[in-house]
């Protein structure tokens, strides 16, 4: 996952996609290094293993693009 799916990934609200103040926050809440994630990405499974709705969109996001599909 990068920062580009965050970014992209159709958001709960009108517009698309994440915003990375938003994002820094959510990687404060859950341990996570922001820093490292903007620079190197980080696994789908880490985002997963949060349990928060939004990590699994994001991972949904990034896999169906991957596949070829749209999410």
């Amino acid at each position: 996952m990068t920062l580009d799916h965050v970014r992209r990934t159709p958001g709960f609200g009108v517009r698309e996609g994440f915003c990375a103040q938003g994002g820094r926050r959510w990687f404060a809440y859950y341990g996570l290094d922001w820093g490292a994630f903007v620079r190197d990405g980080i696994e789908a499974e880490v985002l997963e293993a949060t349990g928060d709705a939004l990590g699994a969109r994001v991972v949904a996001f990034a896999r169906a693009e991957a596949a070829g599909g749209q999410p």
